[in-house]
């Protein structure tokens, strides 16, 4: 856990923060983030939960639909099919910025649970005494249930319309053209602003893998085994998200992350639906 992720003493103080070691909160090694998630929602009913992920906190189910409804967080279906959950992420380099404040305004006490399961997790609870506990209560495991249903009909509607698009490949290759020219430009003139340093050590590993998926759109159309390249053209979307997601920690580069970021989660889903439509097509 770094510096940056690690509440100091006056802030520790401002949002009234006690530490727990993650073991006293009986959390195992083997627990996924969901789980975790779920143990400390038991113990502290009513609080936000948000857990470290890798670089990311992720809130799950009440958590989630809270902050989606008060600062319109994108939710995400997760999970396997007979245990969906409801979640939302943002960097966890950006926690002060994005969750103190949340909480000042809205008065919701939370808790925060930073670290990894390989180098122990440590627990941030809130104690104010005007924490209002019983806004999360509102949030019913049937309008949870609601939500997940909602998201898996749009789910299958982006499906057909990804079949669609198989049907239409000129219209599936100027979609995936257009997307990804997009976010190559936006990305073209953030690297064009960087400092000579950062350009050189991170601007041009971004811009190759840019380059690869604006090759890949432009080779889509003519591409005989188009579930290879949209595969190939997934992994460089994965790759740029990483990319995208240091700039957090990078103290001189001044980008729309969350812009950008938001295109390459676009571009990816649609390839993604066209890979999820090209397996189920028969």
């Amino acid at each position: 856990m770094t510096t940056e992720q690690t509440p100091t003493t006056d802030e520790l103080a401002a949002f009234s923060l006690r530490a727990f070691k993650g073991i006293d909160a009986g959390l195992g090694q083997a627990d996924p983030t969901a789980e975790i998630a779920r143990k400390l929602e038991a113990q502290y009913p009513g609080h936000l939960i948000l857990v470290q992920a890798g670089t990311f906190l992720h809130g799950y189910d009440r958590t989630a639909y809270a902050l989606s409804t008060l600062k319109r967080y994108q939710l995400k279906l997760v999970g396997t099919g007979t245990d969906l959950h409801l979640r939302v992420g943002f960097p966890t380099g950006n926690f002060k910025r994005r969750l103190w404040p949340i909480v000042s305004q809205f008065g919701i006490p939370y808790v925060v649970a930073l670290g990894t399961a390989a180098t122990g997790r440590t627990i941030y609870a809130s104690s104010q005494p005007t924490g209002n506990a019983d806004v999360l209560a509102a949030v019913s495991g049937q309008i949870l249930q609601e939500v997940i249903a909602e998201l898996q009909q749009r789910g299958e509607l982006n499906k057909a319309a990804a079949k669609q698009m198989l049907a239409n490949p000129e219209n599936t290759g100027f979609m995936l053209k257009a997307r990804a020219q997009d976010l190559d430009t936006l990305l073209l003139q953030d690297v064009l602003k960087m400092p000579r340093d950062l350009r050189t050590v991170f601007g041009e590993p971004l811009r190759t893998c840019m380059g690869r998926i604006v090759h890949a759109a432009m080779a889509y159309g003519l591409e005989e085994n188009k579930a290879t390249l949209l595969r190939t053209v997934s992994a460089d979307i994965d790759l740029l998200k990483h990319y995208l997601s240091q700039t957090q920690r990078l103290n001189q580069l001044k980008i729309n992350i969350e812009h950008r970021a938001g295109l390459a989660v676009e571009l990816g889903r649609l390839v993604g639906g066209l890979l999820r439509a090209a397996r189920s097509a028969p």
